[in-house]
Protein backbone atom coordinates (compact mmCIF):
# COMPACT_ATOMS: atom_id res chain seq x y z
CA UNK A 1 0.00 0.00 0.00
CA UNK A 2 2.73 2.56 1.00
CA UNK A 3 4.67 1.22 -1.93
CA UNK A 4 1.25 1.94 -4.34
CA UNK A 5 1.18 5.58 -2.32
CA UNK A 6 4.91 6.55 -3.53
CA UNK A 7 4.47 5.48 -7.07
CA UNK A 8 1.06 7.51 -7.32
CA UNK A 9 3.29 10.29 -5.79
CA UNK A 10 6.10 10.19 -8.66
CA UNK A 11 3.53 10.11 -11.26
CA UNK A 12 2.14 13.38 -9.82
CA UNK A 13 5.00 14.73 -9.32
CA UNK A 14 5.75 14.13 -13.10
CA UNK A 15 2.67 15.47 -14.37
CA UNK A 16 3.22 18.77 -13.07
CA UNK A 17 6.99 18.96 -14.65
CA UNK A 18 5.50 17.08 -17.94
CA UNK A 19 2.28 18.27 -18.50
CA UNK A 20 -0.66 16.76 -19.50
CA UNK A 21 -1.75 15.44 -22.60
CA UNK A 22 -3.86 17.29 -24.57
CA UNK A 23 -5.78 16.62 -28.23
CA UNK A 24 -2.92 18.94 -30.13
CA UNK A 25 0.54 16.63 -30.97
CA UNK A 26 3.14 17.79 -28.64
CA UNK A 27 1.64 20.16 -26.31
CA UNK A 28 1.55 19.04 -22.49
CA UNK A 29 -0.58 21.20 -19.94
CA UNK A 30 0.91 21.31 -17.07
CA UNK A 31 -1.93 24.54 -15.79
CA UNK A 32 -4.59 26.50 -16.94
CA UNK A 33 -2.11 28.93 -18.58
CA UNK A 34 1.26 26.79 -19.09
CA UNK A 35 1.71 24.62 -21.85
CA UNK A 36 4.84 22.62 -22.73
CA UNK A 37 5.81 22.29 -26.32
CA UNK A 38 7.90 19.36 -27.81
CA UNK A 39 9.29 20.03 -31.70
CA UNK A 40 10.80 17.35 -33.27
CA UNK A 41 12.42 17.37 -37.25
CA UNK A 42 15.31 16.15 -39.14
CA UNK A 43 18.25 18.34 -39.44
CA UNK A 44 18.75 19.68 -42.82
CA UNK A 45 22.06 19.20 -43.33
CA UNK A 46 22.93 15.85 -41.37
CA UNK A 47 18.99 14.75 -41.91
CA UNK A 48 19.52 13.50 -38.03
CA UNK A 49 16.05 14.08 -35.93
CA UNK A 50 16.66 17.51 -33.40
CA UNK A 51 14.36 17.97 -30.57
CA UNK A 52 13.41 21.44 -29.17
CA UNK A 53 10.77 21.42 -25.73
CA UNK A 54 9.86 25.22 -24.49
CA UNK A 55 7.98 26.20 -21.32
CA UNK A 56 5.22 28.68 -23.26
CA UNK A 57 3.15 30.77 -20.22
CA UNK A 58 0.05 32.80 -20.26
CA UNK A 59 -1.12 31.09 -23.17
CA UNK A 60 -3.75 28.64 -24.71
CA UNK A 61 -3.97 24.93 -26.29
CA UNK A 62 -4.41 26.73 -29.80
CA UNK A 63 -1.61 28.98 -29.30
CA UNK A 64 0.64 26.28 -27.94
CA UNK A 65 0.25 24.13 -30.97
CA UNK A 66 0.70 27.11 -33.06
CA UNK A 67 4.08 27.90 -31.34
CA UNK A 68 5.01 24.02 -32.18
CA UNK A 69 4.49 24.41 -35.96
CA UNK A 70 6.59 27.43 -35.87
CA UNK A 71 9.33 25.76 -34.19
CA UNK A 72 8.81 22.17 -36.55
CA UNK A 73 9.44 25.05 -39.47
CA UNK A 74 12.37 26.38 -37.86
CA UNK A 75 14.10 23.02 -37.38
CA UNK A 76 13.45 21.91 -40.79
CA UNK A 77 15.09 24.96 -42.01
CA UNK A 78 17.97 25.18 -39.89
CA UNK A 79 17.13 28.43 -38.03
CA UNK A 80 18.32 27.64 -34.78
CA UNK A 81 20.46 28.26 -32.38
CA UNK A 82 21.23 31.90 -33.82
CA UNK A 83 21.91 29.89 -37.26
CA UNK A 84 20.96 31.77 -40.66
CA UNK A 85 17.77 29.63 -41.88
CA UNK A 86 17.83 27.77 -45.14
CA UNK A 87 15.48 28.45 -47.45
CA UNK A 88 14.32 26.41 -50.41
CA UNK A 89 14.76 28.61 -54.05
CA UNK A 90 11.82 28.10 -56.08
CA UNK A 91 13.03 28.66 -59.61
CA UNK A 92 10.82 31.19 -60.37
CA UNK A 93 12.64 33.31 -57.64
CA UNK A 94 15.75 32.53 -59.17
CA UNK A 95 15.18 33.55 -62.00
CA UNK A 96 13.50 37.31 -61.11
CA UNK A 97 16.57 37.65 -59.14
CA UNK A 98 19.09 36.18 -61.98
CA UNK A 99 17.29 38.74 -64.72
CA UNK A 100 17.72 41.69 -62.37
CA UNK A 101 21.23 41.03 -62.65
CA UNK A 102 21.47 40.31 -66.37
CA UNK A 103 19.23 42.99 -67.52
CA UNK A 104 22.22 45.45 -66.17
CA UNK A 105 24.72 43.93 -68.81
CA UNK A 106 22.46 43.19 -71.59
CA UNK A 107 21.09 45.19 -74.33
CA UNK A 108 17.74 45.95 -74.69
CA UNK A 109 16.48 43.40 -77.31
CA UNK A 110 18.30 40.50 -75.79
CA UNK A 111 16.41 41.31 -72.65
CA UNK A 112 13.24 41.47 -74.00
CA UNK A 113 13.74 37.66 -75.26
CA UNK A 114 15.24 36.43 -72.05
CA UNK A 115 12.00 37.96 -70.53
CA UNK A 116 9.69 36.27 -72.55
CA UNK A 117 11.44 32.99 -72.90
CA UNK A 118 11.51 33.12 -69.26
CA UNK A 119 8.49 34.34 -68.50
CA UNK A 120 5.77 33.61 -71.07
CA UNK A 121 7.21 29.76 -70.84
CA UNK A 122 9.35 27.95 -68.42
CA UNK A 123 8.38 29.68 -65.31
CA UNK A 124 4.59 29.56 -66.20
CA UNK A 125 5.19 25.39 -66.25
CA UNK A 126 8.55 24.92 -63.78
CA UNK A 127 7.98 28.45 -61.68
CA UNK A 128 6.92 26.84 -58.46
CA UNK A 129 9.15 23.77 -58.73
CA UNK A 130 12.27 23.91 -55.83
CA UNK A 131 14.88 24.16 -57.70
CA UNK A 132 17.06 21.65 -55.70
CA UNK A 133 14.39 18.83 -56.57
CA UNK A 134 13.65 19.97 -60.28
CA UNK A 135 13.86 17.02 -62.31
CA UNK A 136 15.55 16.52 -65.71
CA UNK A 137 11.84 14.56 -66.23
CA UNK A 138 10.04 17.72 -65.70
CA UNK A 139 11.93 20.12 -67.75
CA UNK A 140 11.67 17.34 -70.68
CA UNK A 141 7.99 17.73 -70.37
CA UNK A 142 8.20 21.14 -70.43
CA UNK A 143 9.77 21.36 -73.45
CA UNK A 144 7.53 18.21 -75.02
CA UNK A 145 4.48 20.44 -73.80
CA UNK A 146 5.48 23.39 -76.02
CA UNK A 147 6.43 21.37 -79.04
CA UNK A 148 3.07 19.42 -79.02
CA UNK A 149 1.30 23.13 -79.14
CA UNK A 150 2.87 23.94 -82.28
CA UNK A 151 6.09 26.10 -81.47
CA UNK A 152 8.73 25.25 -84.01
CA UNK A 153 11.98 23.21 -82.22
CA UNK A 154 14.13 26.14 -83.07
CA UNK A 155 12.12 28.61 -81.07
CA UNK A 156 11.82 25.55 -78.65
CA UNK A 157 15.14 25.25 -78.57
CA UNK A 158 15.60 29.35 -77.92
CA UNK A 159 13.99 29.54 -74.82
CA UNK A 160 15.68 26.27 -73.46
CA UNK A 161 18.85 27.65 -74.02
CA UNK A 162 18.07 31.00 -71.86
CA UNK A 163 16.55 28.69 -69.17
CA UNK A 164 19.55 26.44 -69.17
CA UNK A 165 21.73 29.57 -68.89
CA UNK A 166 19.68 30.51 -65.85
CA UNK A 167 19.67 27.12 -63.87
CA UNK A 168 23.51 26.24 -64.08
CA UNK A 169 24.63 29.61 -62.89
CA UNK A 170 21.94 29.40 -59.94
CA UNK A 171 23.53 25.51 -59.85
CA UNK A 172 26.74 26.91 -59.50
CA UNK A 173 25.88 29.65 -57.08
CA UNK A 174 24.13 27.66 -54.92
CA UNK A 175 26.19 24.26 -54.75
CA UNK A 176 23.66 22.21 -55.53
CA UNK A 177 24.63 18.67 -56.55
CA UNK A 178 22.87 18.00 -60.03
CA UNK A 179 21.75 20.19 -63.02
CA UNK A 180 17.93 18.89 -64.11
CA UNK A 181 18.79 20.68 -67.73
CA UNK A 182 21.33 17.92 -68.38
CA UNK A 183 20.16 14.92 -71.53
CA UNK A 184 17.68 16.94 -72.87
CA UNK A 185 16.20 15.76 -76.22
CA UNK A 186 14.77 17.63 -78.96
CA UNK A 187 13.35 16.08 -82.16
CA UNK A 188 16.06 16.25 -85.20
CA UNK A 189 15.40 18.75 -87.67
CA UNK A 190 16.30 18.95 -91.26
CA UNK A 191 19.23 21.07 -91.38
CA UNK A 192 19.58 20.86 -95.43
CA UNK A 193 18.66 24.27 -96.06
CA UNK A 194 20.20 25.61 -93.00
CA UNK A 195 23.91 26.94 -94.42
CA UNK A 196 22.79 30.64 -94.69
CA UNK A 197 25.17 31.39 -96.72
CA UNK A 198 26.24 31.82 -100.16
CA UNK A 199 29.30 30.75 -102.61
CA UNK A 200 31.30 33.50 -104.65
CA UNK A 201 29.24 33.19 -107.59
CA UNK A 202 26.14 33.77 -105.66
CA UNK A 203 26.96 36.74 -103.44
CA UNK A 204 28.33 38.28 -107.08
CA UNK A 205 24.67 37.62 -108.14
CA UNK A 206 22.98 38.63 -105.35
CA UNK A 207 24.79 41.64 -105.04
CA UNK A 208 24.71 42.78 -108.85
CA UNK A 209 20.84 42.60 -108.43
CA UNK A 210 21.05 44.72 -105.13
CA UNK A 211 22.82 47.34 -106.87
CA UNK A 212 20.79 47.24 -110.14
CA UNK A 213 17.85 46.96 -108.81
CA UNK A 214 17.62 49.09 -104.85
CA UNK A 215 20.80 51.20 -104.90
CA UNK A 216 19.59 52.74 -101.91
CA UNK A 217 20.36 49.68 -100.12
CA UNK A 218 23.45 48.36 -101.83
CA UNK A 219 26.12 50.15 -99.72
CA UNK A 220 24.78 49.49 -96.94
CA UNK A 221 24.63 45.75 -98.00
CA UNK A 222 28.51 45.96 -99.19
CA UNK A 223 29.74 46.30 -96.04
CA UNK A 224 28.33 44.13 -94.41
CA UNK A 225 29.48 41.08 -97.46
CA UNK A 226 33.41 42.52 -97.25
CA UNK A 227 33.47 43.20 -93.24
CA UNK A 228 31.83 40.33 -91.89
CA UNK A 229 29.85 42.77 -89.34
CA UNK A 230 26.92 42.81 -87.49
CA UNK A 231 23.92 44.08 -88.95
CA UNK A 232 23.71 45.88 -85.15
CA UNK A 233 27.47 47.91 -86.04
CA UNK A 234 27.38 47.95 -89.70
CA UNK A 235 23.65 50.07 -89.87
CA UNK A 236 25.60 52.18 -86.71
CA UNK A 237 28.21 53.42 -88.77
CA UNK A 238 28.76 57.26 -89.16
CA UNK A 239 31.00 59.15 -91.77
CA UNK A 240 33.49 60.05 -89.04
CA UNK A 241 34.27 56.65 -88.46
CA UNK A 242 35.44 56.20 -91.96
CA UNK A 243 38.79 57.43 -92.75
CA UNK A 244 39.96 57.60 -96.20
CA UNK A 245 43.55 58.39 -95.69
CA UNK A 246 44.00 54.95 -94.17
CA UNK A 247 41.57 52.98 -95.52
CA UNK A 248 40.28 52.05 -92.50
CA UNK A 249 36.31 51.80 -90.37
CA UNK A 250 36.40 52.87 -86.94
CA UNK A 251 33.60 50.58 -85.65
CA UNK A 252 32.70 52.60 -81.96
CA UNK A 253 28.82 52.07 -81.41
CA UNK A 254 25.78 49.41 -81.66
CA UNK A 255 22.27 50.23 -82.80
CA UNK A 256 19.23 48.04 -82.07
CA UNK A 257 15.87 48.74 -82.90
CA UNK A 258 17.33 52.48 -83.33
CA UNK A 259 18.92 52.60 -79.23
CA UNK A 260 22.12 53.26 -79.63
CA UNK A 261 24.87 51.87 -77.70
CA UNK A 262 28.61 50.51 -76.56
CA UNK A 263 29.54 47.96 -78.68
CA UNK A 264 29.12 44.90 -76.04
CA UNK A 265 31.25 42.24 -74.82
CA UNK A 266 28.40 39.59 -76.18
CA UNK A 267 28.09 41.19 -79.08
CA UNK A 268 31.87 41.96 -80.09
CA UNK A 269 33.48 43.81 -82.90
CA UNK A 270 37.16 45.16 -84.00
CA UNK A 271 37.41 48.39 -82.99
CA UNK A 272 38.95 48.73 -86.62
CA UNK A 273 38.44 47.18 -90.04
CA UNK A 274 40.13 47.51 -93.60
CA UNK A 275 38.09 49.43 -95.89
CA UNK A 276 38.29 47.62 -99.43
CA UNK A 277 39.07 50.06 -101.97
CA UNK A 278 36.26 49.08 -103.91
CA UNK A 279 33.81 49.52 -101.19
CA UNK A 280 35.38 52.80 -100.44
CA UNK A 281 34.72 54.10 -103.92
CA UNK A 282 31.35 52.45 -102.92
CA UNK A 283 31.04 54.80 -99.65
CA UNK A 284 31.93 57.58 -101.52
CA UNK A 285 29.55 58.05 -103.98
CA UNK A 286 27.24 57.27 -101.77
CA UNK A 287 27.76 60.16 -99.33
CA UNK A 288 27.69 62.31 -102.56
CA UNK A 289 24.64 61.04 -104.00
CA UNK A 290 23.23 61.79 -99.77
CA UNK A 291 24.26 64.91 -100.19
CA UNK A 292 23.34 65.94 -103.47
CA UNK A 293 19.67 65.03 -102.36
CA UNK A 294 20.14 66.26 -98.71
CA UNK A 295 18.57 62.95 -97.19
CA UNK A 296 16.58 62.73 -93.66
CA UNK A 297 19.78 61.82 -91.13
CA UNK A 298 22.58 63.53 -93.06
CA UNK A 299 22.93 65.73 -90.63
CA UNK A 300 23.40 63.79 -87.61
CA UNK A 301 26.45 62.06 -89.76
CA UNK A 302 24.70 58.40 -90.11
CA UNK A 303 25.98 56.27 -92.94
CA UNK A 304 22.61 53.69 -93.96
CA UNK A 305 19.62 56.02 -92.44
CA UNK A 306 16.27 55.27 -93.56
CA UNK A 307 14.44 57.45 -96.28
CA UNK A 308 13.10 59.25 -92.97
CA UNK A 309 16.22 59.88 -91.32
CA UNK A 310 16.05 56.73 -88.54
CA UNK A 311 18.56 53.86 -88.11
CA UNK A 312 17.48 51.20 -90.06
CA UNK A 313 16.54 47.82 -88.55
CA UNK A 314 16.68 44.68 -90.95
CA UNK A 315 13.21 44.65 -91.86
CA UNK A 316 13.97 47.46 -94.24
CA UNK A 317 15.70 45.54 -96.07
CA UNK A 318 13.12 42.68 -96.60
CA UNK A 319 11.30 43.47 -99.47
CA UNK A 320 14.55 44.21 -101.42
CA UNK A 321 16.18 41.18 -99.84
CA UNK A 322 13.25 38.79 -101.48
CA UNK A 323 13.80 40.33 -104.80
CA UNK A 324 17.51 40.17 -105.03
CA UNK A 325 17.25 36.57 -103.86
CA UNK A 326 14.41 35.84 -106.89
CA UNK A 327 16.19 37.68 -109.39
CA UNK A 328 19.93 35.36 -108.91
CA UNK A 329 17.81 32.62 -108.77
CA UNK A 330 18.72 31.44 -105.03
CA UNK A 331 16.42 28.98 -104.06
CA UNK A 332 18.06 28.28 -100.41
CA UNK A 333 17.27 30.19 -97.22
CA UNK A 334 19.61 33.14 -96.87
CA UNK A 335 19.15 36.06 -94.52
CA UNK A 336 21.13 39.54 -94.05
CA UNK A 337 23.09 37.50 -91.22
CA UNK A 338 24.01 35.32 -93.76
CA UNK A 339 26.22 37.43 -95.13
CA UNK A 340 28.39 37.06 -91.91
CA UNK A 341 28.21 33.42 -92.40
CA UNK A 342 29.12 33.89 -95.93
CA UNK A 343 32.07 36.14 -95.15
CA UNK A 344 33.50 33.72 -93.01
CA UNK A 345 33.39 30.81 -95.39
CA UNK A 346 35.24 33.12 -97.88
CA UNK A 347 37.88 33.43 -95.68
CA UNK A 348 38.37 30.01 -95.19
CA UNK A 349 38.36 29.23 -99.06
CA UNK A 350 41.13 32.38 -99.68
CA UNK A 351 43.05 30.36 -96.98
CA UNK A 352 43.02 33.67 -94.25
CA UNK A 353 44.89 32.63 -90.66
CA UNK A 354 41.46 31.64 -88.79
CA UNK A 355 43.35 33.89 -86.23
CA UNK A 356 42.94 36.61 -88.35
CA UNK A 357 39.29 35.81 -89.24
CA UNK A 358 38.24 35.94 -85.77
CA UNK A 359 39.77 39.21 -85.53
CA UNK A 360 37.72 41.07 -88.25
CA UNK A 361 34.52 39.18 -87.10
CA UNK A 362 34.98 39.40 -83.09
CA UNK A 363 34.24 35.81 -82.72
CA UNK A 364 35.28 34.57 -79.39
CA UNK A 365 35.39 30.87 -80.24
CA UNK A 366 39.00 28.81 -79.31
CA UNK A 367 39.97 31.47 -76.30
CA UNK A 368 43.49 30.66 -75.79
CA UNK A 369 44.68 31.08 -78.63
CA UNK A 370 42.94 33.95 -79.44
CA UNK A 371 43.67 35.51 -76.02
CA UNK A 372 47.54 34.47 -77.17
CA UNK A 373 47.59 36.14 -80.46
CA UNK A 374 47.92 39.74 -81.72
CA UNK A 375 46.61 40.48 -85.18
CA UNK A 376 47.38 43.54 -86.40
CA UNK A 377 46.04 46.03 -89.19
CA UNK A 378 48.17 44.73 -92.23
CA UNK A 379 46.90 41.26 -91.55
CA UNK A 380 43.41 42.08 -91.25
CA UNK A 381 43.91 44.17 -94.84
CA UNK A 382 45.18 41.21 -96.57
CA UNK A 383 42.20 39.09 -94.97
CA UNK A 384 40.20 41.98 -96.71
CA UNK A 385 41.66 41.95 -99.77
CA UNK A 386 42.16 38.01 -100.25
CA UNK A 387 37.59 37.42 -99.86
CA UNK A 388 37.25 40.17 -102.30
CA UNK A 389 39.43 38.51 -105.25
CA UNK A 390 36.96 35.85 -104.97
CA UNK A 391 33.72 37.97 -105.81
CA UNK A 392 34.27 39.66 -109.18
CA UNK A 393 32.05 42.47 -108.37
CA UNK A 394 35.12 42.89 -106.18
CA UNK A 395 38.00 41.72 -107.84
CA UNK A 396 38.53 43.28 -110.77
CA UNK A 397 35.60 43.30 -113.02
CA UNK A 398 32.12 44.83 -113.48
CA UNK A 399 33.16 48.10 -111.67
CA UNK A 400 30.41 50.59 -112.28
CA UNK A 401 28.80 51.66 -109.29
CA UNK A 402 25.17 52.53 -109.10
CA UNK A 403 24.53 54.22 -106.21
CA UNK A 404 21.77 56.44 -105.14
CA UNK A 405 19.22 57.84 -102.50
CA UNK A 406 15.29 57.75 -103.43
CA UNK A 407 12.70 60.02 -102.01
CA UNK A 408 9.21 59.90 -101.25
CA UNK A 409 9.00 55.96 -99.93
CA UNK A 410 9.15 55.38 -96.63
CA UNK A 411 11.92 52.75 -95.67
CA UNK A 412 11.66 51.76 -91.87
Amino acid sequence: MIGTVRRLGREAMWMRITGKRTKYPGVYQIDEQTFRIRAKAPDPRTGKARQKERLLLGVSAPQAARERLEWIEKLSNGAIDGAVPIVRPRVGDCATSWMKSKLLKLDRYTGSRYTEALEQHALEVLGDFYLDVLRTTDVQKWIDDELREGYKVSTVKGWFRVFRTMVRDQVAALDLPRDPTLRISFPEQDDSDERNALGPEELNKFLEAMRDKYPQHYPLVAVLAFTGLRFCHASALKWEDLDEQTGVIHVQRKQVRRIVGNVSRRKRAPKEIPLHPVLAKILKQHRRASIEAQAPGLAEGWCFPSDVGTLRTPSSLQKAWAACLTAAKIEARFTVHGLRRTFNDLARKAKVDAVVTKALTGHVTEKMREHYSSVDLEEKRAAVSAVGKLVPIMGGRRLKVRTGVRTGRKHA
